[in-house]
């Protein structure tokens, strides 16, 4: 999966739900700078956070890494 298509995805999806960044990230437990790194495509959650994110925003953690 290519970084800059899951970052693009988690940022579609989060702005549907109508969080920023910040909300996103206390929701998972993490920071908003990883949030930000994630949909800039310059670095990849792990297995556990991308199903923490999947799971707020209501999707399957295969819809972020389907291509």
């Amino acid at each position: 999966m290519d970084a800059k298509k899951l970052g693009k995805r988690i940022k579609v999806a989060r702005v549907v739900f109508d969080l920023n960044q910040s909300e996103l990230a206390k929701k998972i437990g993490a920071k908003q700078k990883s949030i930000s790194r994630y949909e800039n495509g310059i670095s990849m959650p792990s297995i556990e956070t991308l199903v923490k994110i999947a799971k707020v925003l209501k999707k399957t953690p295969g819809f972020f890494l389907e291509d």
